[in-house]
């Protein structure tokens, strides 16, 4: 059996802990007709410790993916979710 360094197994240990969510920039448009829909503008997946931070991180990613320094030139809102509750949820 193989061994593993210290570091590497619990570098992998907090890995796994971290839970990664599904961010949306969504922007509200009007069709011909005058009714309103939320148009996805970019959608990123985020590996982050908590929900402020999976935020703020699919923020920069966004902004450096279009080149602007505010991602609300873009989009007028996010979403967030978290793939493994939404797993979760359709499992049951």
């Amino acid at each position: 059996m193989r061994h593993l360094p210290l570091c590497l197994i619990v570098a992998t240990e907090q890995e796994a802990a971290v839970p990664s969510f599904d961010v949306r920039f969504l922007k509200t448009v009007c069709d011909d007709t005058g009714h309103e829909h939320r148009a996805c503008q970019a959608s990123f997946t985020v590996e982050a410790a908590c929900l402020t931070e999976a935020v703020q991180r699919a923020e920069a990613d966004f902004c450096r993916q279009k080149r602007v320094h505010d991602w609300t030139i873009f989009a007028d809102a996010v979403e967030c979710r978290s793939p493994t509750a939404l797993a979760r949820a359709w499992a049951s």
